[in-house]
């Protein structure tokens, strides 16, 4: 098995680096790689732990973009966590969603929710809020608490899953809340994690229009996520067909986060094309110059290695 979408405590996962390699060698995974929300903040460290325990790693960062009408996410595969001018891209990129979220709590002030934006800031210990950070916001006020829609993700039919389920009420793309992110437009953040040796994957797909991948193509989108927890096999399918067609390559990723955030998520994919899809990811990256570790070949791939 492979996973390359894993998230840590560096975003909005449960587990740390020390936990996640654990579980990666448990597991007997071939290679993994952590792409967390926004941040590279746990990569050096994972990076360190996985070249100590001789597995493939592939670092990265998962971010969020606009597209015409489309929420997107896009993963930067071997994005150089070490270079100041990444640090100084993600810097902007936590700026930005900063203030995508002062627009969510006034948005869903507007529809007569009860939320403070410093008191879900300071549940969310300064991370950019999850769904369940944004559910416990609001089970804060005691009134608030009350209100049935609420409710519905503390003890009611969606509190089996608050982080996602609230995220996909309220905040996604067409619903009540959302707040687009327009200073993140897919289009210009693949050309700048071009610019930086990243190679861009589209994320866990789905109901993307497939006019919009050929677009992104030409932006210097490289690859897809094709085998994903959001994917049926029909999906699969339609992704793995649709990336042969454009000339993309395509990729596995769970987007595990731990049991109590995606508790019906696992670690790990086991799908036919796993070297397939290793050899293209290690390719596109060597020719991008972009940051992974391999073994047994005891390398670090890197221009400054």
């Amino acid at each position: 098995m492979i996973d390359l979408h894993i998230h840590t405590v560096a975003s909005d996962g449960s587990d740390t680096p020390v936990e996640i390699v654990s579980q990666v060698r448990a597991k007997a995974l071939k290679a993994f790689g952590v792409a967390d929300h926004n941040t590279i903040g746990s990569l050096a460290e994972t990076f360190a732990l996985a070249q100590k325990a001789r597995i493939p790693f592939f670092p990265a960062s998962e971010i969020d973009t606009l597209f015409y009408d489309q929420d997107l996410h896009l993963l930067a595969y071997g994005i150089h966590f070490d270079q100041a001018e990444c640090r100084a891209w993600m810097e902007k990129i936590k700026t930005a969603k900063l203030d995508q979220t002062r627009k969510r709590v006034d948005k869903l002030k507007e529809l007569g929710f009860r939320i403070d934006y410093d008191e879900l800031m300071q549940i969310s210990r300064g991370k950019m809020p999850t769904g369940g950070d944004y559910v416990r916001a609001l089970s804060q006020d005691p009134q608030g608490r009350q209100d049935p829609r609420v409710i519905n993700y503390i003890d009611g039919p969606r509190s089996n899953s608050p982080y996602m389920n609230f995220y996909l009420d309220w905040l996604k793309a067409g619903k009540p809340a959302f707040v687009p992110f327009e200073e993140m437009e897919c289009d210009k953040v693949i050309q700048k994690a071009v610019s930086l040796g990243a190679v861009p994957v589209l994320a866990h797909p789905l109901d993307t229009p497939f006019e919009y991948a050929r677009e992104l193509k030409d932006f210097g989108l490289a690859g897809v996520e094709v085998y994903t927890s959001y994917h049926n096999r029909e999906k699969e399918a339609y992704w793995k067909k649709a990336a042969r067609e454009l000339g993309l390559f395509i990729t596995a990723g769970s987007d595990y986060h731990g049991k109590p955030v995606k508790p019906d998520v696992k670690m790990g994919i086991d799908c036919p094309e796993q070297n397939e899809i290793l050899t293209n990811l290690k390719q596109a990256l060597q020719k991008s110059r972009g940051i992974f570790l391999e073994w047994p070949l005891n390398k670090i791939f890197s221009p400054l290695a």
